[in-house]
């Protein structure tokens, strides 16, 4: 390239390098290994071809409780294999310091009890393997008119506690002392017709073009309608493509015709249609019911089954979809309930996505996350995004959780299931399709995919007769090898989701904030501290509140206040009570209903006679509270203040706070809060200091950059966040609403704000001033006032 400036010619060049990624090799590695766990266990040695002049490095990981013992950056390395089981062994070869090719091998190690029979009848994975060894039994795909019912046999060794393991027609299980028998069983099926409708509920669609020598236009735009509802359903399940897609794959490919007869014979009624976009076969992400065409036709179609009088229309609704198209689904079943809860939308099921932080902490939805553990699409952060989806879901108290799909080895049983949708397919064809797959090396020495094949390679393979059935080959090598896409596996555990949802099961409470402690100080005559509380629910509560000043000299605070006066107020501002030493005759509520209350909630018990102060504030109505603390006298020191709820009964602490002051750079207010019960708890948590302008607090008096981070009682950092902004400002306004907090401007980014899920236990949240304040434009306040709070999410 010539280039000519300012009189002057120059001539750029530049040198691209092409790097074949089958230039790194392949692994070298034994197949099997006995079972190696401690210092001194024997170790397996694996390798990739060496560098050539320096062109390459290495780095070895391995999956389980595997161990790379030496070699991890060489081409040779030496592994301790662990305990029985499937272990990964990955070598990242990084070529010319440009691109890194990941190898992958797969280690069986053995089990290290003596030989044990496994007969499986119906199904593979039988033979004579070591006691303890884990191994893959699969029940063979049902003939035509029946689906899979459950495993009979020798089925305590599923485990008593696993009770959907005997209803799973993939199982990995560990080999027991003693012979092991197990018969996959099956039950009929009904019989059922789908329905085609075409042209299906014609709309304008405005044109998108924005040239203004193109005008506006309007088309009319249909679509495609399948489905069968039975007479007798229990409920409706609309089925969403995926991108590239068409509504008829649900019922002409292997895997979704094993999921639709699935779910006929569990009595529900299915329907899909196609995305208007069926160029791309991409969805509307239009964020409104009234202008998402392709959720209008979702309506259209429960209208069309409304007046066609179909029982399943009036039956609970659920939504079902792959990959974007279970991204839409998500959206399109919250745009429903929202609408019209008349709907009654109960589920939605996502395959191999991560779903919509907005809806895990906003809709009313149930949602279910089928996940491929080898998904390339969503990769390592989609799939932690999905499961933490599915805890805030659970940490407001709907019905959520995930399966995720392991790698499992190949075997001619899993061809059979071609013949789901094609019935002429026969056992013998399975079989030839194994064989080439295996002829043409595609399967390491356990039958695992080694890498995931071309198009091109794939149909090469395959015998002449069957290379038209070349994508449903690749559909069952992708979910063996954990690939993202449809897998029958996650089926029993989608039924008994949606079935849970039909039944009305309550899902399990969300475990509740019961304690808010914080420390502080008292720097200045008539300085004060405030913590306030909110009581949500129907039940009249009981708080014990508490100021600590004297009592906090046993765990070694020097300085703290001599002589603390508590006061609680309601939302009107009166006074509900005050204390001035907490077993002082007179008040409220005795020294021994005191000490009963601090004993009920597990609070450290207070001396006899010490000017510390509690009150116990029972049959408090909802609604918010604040606790202030002052010295008496004019006393100073620091100061802890507790809020516990005692009663626990359906009305909750919704949110607490505590407004403290930054008085030196590098100081943390570090309030600490308990959260009780069996289930997580989602959380908003929030410092906020330029924000407290809207209060009436001076700019130079509170703190301009606030930093907020969540720890676990082992002093972990479970969550952060510095700009509220930065984060996902469109999610976290929606859950400030739904909370009930009040709003954060964009104009005060530098206030910190995060949603999270935390499980059962004792948390710290800390916030400061942030590292970088002293470099904001105009300099920065890195003392002053910040307000924490924390909301339950409803």
């Amino acid at each position: 390239m010539v280039i000519v400036e300012n009189g002057s010619t120059y001539t750029a060049s530049s040198t691209v390098t092409a790097i074949v990624g089958t230039t790194a090799g392949a692994i070298t590695a034994p197949a099997t290994a006995a079972t190696a766990v401690g210092a001194n266990a024997p170790t397996i040695t694996v390798s990739v071809p060496a560098a050539q002049n320096g062109d390459r490095t290495f780095r070895w990981s391995v999956t389980g409780d595997a161990v790379v013992v030496s070699g991890q950056n060489a081409a040779t390395a030496t592994i301790r294999p662990g305990t029985a089981g499937l272990k990964e062994v990955t070598c990242d070869v990084t070529l010319q310091r440009l691109a890194t090719v990941s190898l992958r091998s797969y280690l069986v190690v053995n089990g290290d009890g003596p030989p044990v029979t496994v007969t499986i009848n119906n199904g593979t994975g039988g033979g004579t393997y070591n006691g303890n060894s884990r191994v893959d039994i699969f029940a063979d795909p049902p003939p035509p008119g029946q689906v899979f019912d459950r495993w009979t046999g020798t089925t305590t060794v599923f485990g008593a506690n696993a009770p959907l393991a005997p209803l799973l027609a993939h199982n990995l299980i560990t080999v027991p002392a003693t012979p092991v028998t197990l018969t996959a069983t099956y039950k009929a099926a009904p019989a059922w017709t789908l329905t085609t409708v075409n042209n299906f509920n014609p709309q304008p669609q405005p044109s998108t073009s924005t040239l203004p020598s193109t005008p506006a236009t309007t088309t009319t735009v249909s679509t495609t309608l399948l489905y069968y509802l039975p007479s007798d359903a229990i409920g409706l399940v609309f089925l969403v493509h995926d991108t590239g897609s068409s509504a008829a794959a649900w019922f002409e490919t292997p895997e979704g015709a094993l999921l639709t007869r699935d779910l006929v014979a569990a009595g529900y009624g299915v329907a899909a249609l196609n995305s208007l976009n069926r160029t791309a076969g991409t969805w509307s992400a239009a964020t409104t019911l009234n202008s998402n065409l392709d959720a209008l036709n979702h309506v259209a179609a429960l209208n069309k089954f409304l007046r066609d009088a179909q029982p399943a229309a009036m039956k609970p609704i659920f939504f079902l979809g792959l990959a974007e198209g279970a991204t839409a689904a998500a959206r399109y079943a919250d745009f429903l309930a929202t609408a019209n809860p008349a709907r009654n939308v109960r589920g939605t099921v996502l395959y191999c996505a991560a779903g919509l932080q907005t809806l895990a902490v906003t809709s009313k939805v149930p949602q279910y996350f089928a996940l491929a553990a080898n998904d390339d699409v969503l990769g390592t952060a989609g799939l932690a995004a999905a499961r933490s989806n599915a805890q805030l879901l659970a940490g407001r108290g709907l019905a959520s959780g995930s399966v995720t799909n392991a790698v499992s080895p190949v075997h001619p049983g899993r061809f059979r299931t071609l013949g789901v949708s094609s019935p002429a397919f026969t056992t013998v064809d399975a079989t030839a399709i194994w064989t080439a797959v295996k002829t043409a090396g595609f399967l390491d020495a356990n039958n695992y995919l080694k890498a995931t094949p071309t198009t091109a390679a794939l149909t090469a393979a395959l015998p002449e007769a069957h290379r038209t059935r070349t994508a449903d080959v690749a559909a069952e090598l992708a979910a063996a090898s954990a690939a993202p896409g449809l897998f029958s596996e996650a089926t029993p555990r989608v039924l008994a989701f949606l079935n849970a949802r039909v039944a009305g099961t309550p899902a399990p409470a969300p475990g509740r904030i019961v304690n808010l402690s914080t420390r502080s100080k008292i720097a200045y005559v008539e300085d004060s501290f405030s913590v306030g509380f909110s009581l949500a629910g129907p039940d009249r509560a009981t708080v014990l509140v508490r100021g600590v000043g004297p009592g906090l000299a046993r765990f070694g605070v020097t300085g703290a206040l001599a002589a603390p006066r508590l006061e609680v107020y309601d939302s009107a501002g009166r006074l509900v009570a005050a204390n001035e030493r907490w077993d002082l005759a007179g008040g409220a509520a005795t020294p021994a209903q005191l000490a009963t209350a601090t004993t009920t909630v597990g609070a450290f018990a207070l001396n006899a006679g010490s000017l510390d102060t509690a009150v116990l504030l029972t049959n408090l109505p909802a609604g918010p509270y604040t606790a202030t603390i002052k010295g008496v006298n004019g006393a100073i020191g620091d100061v802890l203040a507790e809020v516990y709820d005692v009663t626990r009964n359906n009305t909750r602490l919704a949110n607490l706070s505590t407004l403290g002051k930054i008085a030196t750079n590098g100081d943390l207010l570090i309030p600490g809060i308990v959260v009780q019960g069996t289930s997580p708890r989602t959380l908003i948590v929030r410092a906020i200091g330029p924000g407290l302008s809207a209060f009436g607090l001076p700019a130079n008096a509170v703190l301009t950059d606030p930093t907020l981070s969540v720890h676990n009682a082992a002093g972990a950092t479970l969550d952060s966040n510095n700009n509220w902004t930065l984060d996902d400002p469109a999610t976290l306004s929606a859950a400030f609403l739904a909370a009930g907090a009040f709003p954060l401007k964009t104009a005060n980014a530098a206030d910190a704000a995060l949603v999270t899920s935390v499980n059962p236990g004792n948390y710290t949240l800390q916030a400061g001033s942030s590292p970088t304040a002293g470099l904001l434009p105009g300099g920065a306040n890195q003392i002053g006032s910040v307000l924490v709070e924390v909301y339950e999410v409803p």
